[in-house]
C-alpha cells in the first residue's frame, strides 16, 4: 500500500530504521565529544561543572561542544519521528522527547554564561530552555511507559522506561537543590545522572524501535508484519 506521500511501507521501514539507528548513535557520540571537549578544556571537571559550559562563554573550543548538542539534538528529532511513526496515534509522547530535541539544536547558538548561573539575558534563556527540554523529556518518557503497560509488543520496555523515568527525575530534583542551595561541586555530577538516564533510555529505546522493523521468526521474535501492518493502517 502506498501512503499519501508516495512511500510504502518498505521504504518508510527504511527511514525509520535510519531514524532509529540515529537515536542509538546520538548518546554514544555526545558522550564521547563531550569527554573530548573536557580534555580541550583547561581544568574542566565533569563532577563540579555543567556539560553546557564546555560550549559556554569563555569555554575553549566551544564550538566543538555546540556542534555536538546540534548534531545530538538533530538525531533526536529523527528518533522521535521514528517512534511516533511506528507508534502512531497519540504522538504527544514522541513530540516530548523531540521537544528536548529541539531544545538540544537551539543551545548550540544559546550559550550558557560563565558557570552557566543565568546572569545574562543568553544565559538565562539557556537555562530556562535547558531545564523545560528535560522536563518534557522525562515527561514523555512517563507518558510513553503507561502506554506500553497494554501493548503486546513493547511491555517488557515499560519496566525499563519507569526506571529510567525514577532515575532522571532524581538526577534533576537533586540538581535543582545544588542550584538553590549553590553548591555547585555536585552540580556536575547531579546533572550527568539525569542527562545520563535520559540518553541511555534513548539509546535503547532506539534499539528496541530498529528491531521491531526487522523480521524475527525465532519464539517470542517481534515481527516485521505488525509494524508493516501499522503503517498501512495510516
Amino acid at each position: 500500500m502506498i501512503d499519501s506521500h508516495g512511500t510504502g511501507p518498505a521504504e518508510g521501514g527504511r527511514a525509520v530504521r535510519l531514524a532509529a539507528l540515529g537515536g542509538v548513535i546520538a548518546p554514544i557520540v555526545f558522550a564521547a565529544l563531550v569527554i573530548v571537549a573536557g580534555l580541550a578544556y583547561d581544568g574542566y571537571s565533569h563532577v563540579g561543572q555543567k556539560i553546557s559550559e564546555l560550549g559556554g562563554e569563555g569555554a575553549d573550543f566551544a564550538v566543538l561542544q555546540n556542534l555536538n548538542f546540534a548534531l545530538l539534538g538533530v538525531l533526536i528529532l529523527g528518533f522521535s519521528w521514528a517512534l511516533a511513526r511506528v507508534l502512531g496515534p497519540s504522538y504527544l509522547g514522541p513530540a516530548l522527547i523531540g521537544y528536548f530535541g529541539l531544545v538540544a539544536v537551539a543551545h548550540a547558538w544559546i550559550p550558557c554564561d560563565v558557570g552557566c548561573k543565568g546572569e545574562t539575558a543568553i544565559g538565562l534563556l539557556h537555562n530556562v530552555t535547558g531545564l523545560s527540554g528535560f522536563v518534557a523529556a522525562i515527561l514523555g518518557m512517563f507518558m510513553l511507559a503507561r502506554r506500553w503497560r497494554e501493548d503486546t509488543i513493547w511491555h517488557p520496555h515499560a519496566g525499563f522506561t519507569r526506571g529510567a523515568v525514577a532515575v532522571a527525575l532524581g538526577g534533576l530534583v537533586w540538581f535543582v537543590i545544588t542550584q538553590a542551595a549553590d553548591i555547585q561541586s555536585l552540580a556536575g555530577i547531579a546533572q550527568r545522572i539525569f542527562a545520563g538516564a535520559l540518553l541511555v533510555w534513548i539509546a535503547v529505546s532506539a534499539w528496541r524501535l530498529r528491531r521491531s522493523l526487522d523480521i524475527d521468526s525465532s519464539p517470542g521474535g517481534v515481527p516485521a508484519a505488525v509494524a508493516t501492518a501499522r503503517w498501512e493502517a495510516k
